[in-house]
């Protein structure tokens, strides 16, 4: 017998104790936090997608020349900021002043199905030539976008990349 043909009569007979309840037959299935985000992860992406994001990333971050920041992004929320021992952040920017220790926040929108960039910083962050504040709305990423933060006349620049994409 499927386990979940176990769970499903003992919720039935649970239900149909005392306490007033009638049983209806219906029931009730209830999905803890981790099974909703796995379930929109298949919905969005389907289940042989999901087996390529777990070899190669979601998405990359890719510093420029001279930088060795490359980091690869294999979950929906990370953040970037400069390095703490208070506040840990997944990509660290080195120790400039100008950088927030919680500086900016990309996350994946199921809703509209992109990339999106937070700003958290007071100094803000660039995307291509446009500086925005941390009073801005999300700024929707598009592959090759490059992100600036900290120092103007020093930015640690990063691409944000995605993957290609397989032609049929």
């Amino acid at each position: 017998m499927d386990p979940m043909d176990v769970d499903a009569r003992e919720k039935r007979e649970e239900g149909a104790g005392g306490g007033g309840e009638e049983e209806t037959g219906d029931v009730v299935v209830v999905e803890d936090e981790g099974e909703e985000n796995k379930r929109k992860e298949e919905t969005a992406l389907g289940l042989e997608e999901m087996e390529l994001v777990k070899k190669v990333g979601f998405a990359r971050l890719k510093g420029v020349e001279g930088s060795d920041i490359d980091y690869l992004l294999k979950k929906y929320e990370i953040f970037i900021g400069r390095k703490s021992k208070s506040t840990p952040v997944d990509v660290v920017l080195g120790n400039s002043m100008s950088i927030s220790r919680k500086h900016a926040k990309i996350s994946y929108n199921f809703d509209t199905r992109n990339w999106e960039l937070t700003i958290l910083g007071k100094n803000g962050v660039s995307v291509g030539k446009i500086l925005y504040a941390p009073s801005s709305p999300p700024v929707v990423l598009h592959s090759q976008d490059l992100l600036q933060f900290g120092d103007k006349l020093e930015p640690v620049s990063l691409y944000f990349l995605l993957p290609l994409k397989e032609r049929a």
